[in-house]
């Protein structure tokens, strides 16, 4: 019955073509799904959106969807897992930026435009909002902040060893509190609300400055 399922968007190729073509289907039907939890937790929260009503917006049946996602902490995992990897793309560019200065404000403005033009901040303020009180939600989350931190650590922490900057914290403190303010400006969607990018990026810029505190040139230089 199940690869009757797979198998009614079309024909299967023979051979080696069998499992690209499943995939690549199974890989609509996901982004399919995913599509419309968004549109549903959005419209009716976390909480008032049921897994039918997600059938209902993706035009699938139950039992089709749950062959792809068990419950709706699984949706939100997978949701969660492809905006990491969104990150791990841009972070890996931002990376690559010799100031750090520079890669910090490059990196938070990349993450607004990306939340606000994708339409993304109600979303994940929803999302945030569910891991308060859903342990699976809050879980999923967690492992998603501690991996972006432990990325900017390495580069705030090299900066700071080569003297090119002189945080008045400890870098356990700052990291958390400047991913804080850039992810709150994100969610906030502050471009929505008529706030010019580029004044946000005079406001990140002169906030990173004066956290970081740059040096004018490394001490043993």
């Amino acid at each position: 019955m199940d690869d009757l399922i797979e198998n009614s968007y079309g024909p299967i190729e023979a051979g080696d073509g069998v499992a690209l073509t499943r995939a690549g289907r199974r890989e609509q039907q996901t982004q399919r799904i995913l599509e419309a939890a968004k549109a549903c937790f959005i419209r009716s929260g976390f909480k008032g959106a049921s897994m039918h009503d997600i059938c209902a917006e993706a035009g699938m049946s139950p039992g089709a969807l749950y062959r792809y996602f068990p419950s709706k902490e699984a949706i939100v995992e997978a949701i969660c897992e492809a905006d990491r990897r969104e990150d791990a793309v841009l972070f890996a560019k931002v990376l690559q930026e010799p100031d750090v200065i520079e890669g910090l404000v490059m990196g938070a403005m990349a993450h607004i435009r990306h939340m606000h033009e994708n339409d993304n901040a109600a979303l994940f303020a929803e999302i945030c909002a569910e891991a308060m009180r859903n342990d699976a939600v809050e879980t999923t989350c967690m492992k998603n902040m501690v991996e972006v931190q432990a990325m900017f650590a390495n580069y705030i922490g090299g900066a700071r060893e080569r003297g090119e900057i002189d945080p008045p914290v400890e870098l356990d403190v700052l990291l958390p509190t400047l991913m804080s303010i850039a992810h709150g400006m994100a969610l906030n969607d502050l471009p929505a609300m008529g706030v010019p990018y580029e004044k946000l990026e005079v406001l990140l810029r002169a906030m990173v400055v004066g956290m970081l505190r740059p040096t004018e040139r490394p001490e043993n230089a």
